[in-house]
């Protein structure tokens, strides 16, 4: 019985924790025609979900290696319209940089992570008290 709680449990936790890794639309610089595109994307959502701009200059994919000769490419930073302006659209400069915000939410683990140690915290309190009820008879 102990065995099969602590396999449940395993499972329960795992499944939990893999969740993510299937459900999110992850994209990498292969996923788009051209930098121009990957750069569009970026622009979309600053926090760089999906790492396109993995060296931390706001210019996604600049150097990825398999994009044909001749794409349209767009390599003004995000937060910088062409004229060097702020197009985030917030109006003035807060002392940022660019005027938009890191993104420092929780990332993709941390809903399954806590829901897999509520779930393994009822599987433990309930084999215990189990146990305690049927060890008195």
């Amino acid at each position: 019985m102990r065995r099969s709680i602590v396999l449940l449990a395993t499972a329960v936790v795992l499944a939990l924790w893999a969740t993510p890794a299937f459900a999110q639309d992850d994209q990498n610089c292969d996923d788009f025609e051209s930098q121009a595109a990957a750069q569009a994307h970026l622009r979309q959502d600053p926090s760089d979900p999906d790492q396109l701009d993995r060296d931390n200059d706001a210019i996604a994919c600049e150097d990825h290696p398999d994009y044909p000769e001749g794409s349209a490419r767009d390599e003004t930073p995000v937060g910088q319209d062409a004229g060097g302006g702020d197009d985030t659209g917030g109006g003035e400069d807060t002392g940022g940089g660019n005027g938009a915000l890191p993104f420092t939410g929780p990332n993709d683990t941390v809903l399954p992570a806590g829901a897999a140690l509520l779930a393994a915290g009822g599987l433990l309190v309930g084999a215990t008290r189990y146990r305690a009820r049927h060890a008195r008879r």
